[in-house]
């Protein structure tokens, strides 16, 4: 199956496009990694600004070429820290998951354990 997985962290936003095998081993076919700072400015004001919101955007009209290009099965994105503490991070959720087509989640507090990839 071949399938896409777009990391939004707090400073970066990456793309990881794979085959996988249903042993579960991985081929890479694309991987890029964007310095977005999405949390610029959102722990003093509690919201995403709008320059790092449209630098994500962007950077997601690019990945969302390679995505078609390689067409994918399944496309998802995870969304850290900087997303699931803004006041307005389900409506940038929200706005990723119905432009881009992803299967975007908000990684909970309790997902959090989870090694950084930001």
């Amino acid at each position: 199956m071949r399938v896409a997985v777009v990391d939004i962290g707090t400073n970066s936003t990456r793309l990881l496009v794979a085959d996988v095998a249903v042993d579960g081993t991985l081929a890479e076919l694309a991987r890029e990694s964007t310095v977005t700072r999405l949390g610029e400015g959102a722990e003093a004001s509690g919201r995403l600004g709008e320059a790092p919101q449209a630098r994500v955007l962007a950077t997601l009209d690019r990945y969302a070429e390679t995505i078609a290009e390689h067409r994918c099965e399944a496309a998802t994105a995870v969304l850290t820290s900087a997303v699931r503490d803004a006041a307005n991070g389900a409506a940038f959720t929200a706005t990723v998951r119905e432009r881009y087509g992803l299967d975007a989640r908000t990684l909970s507090v309790s997902d959090s354990s989870m090694p950084s990839t930001s």
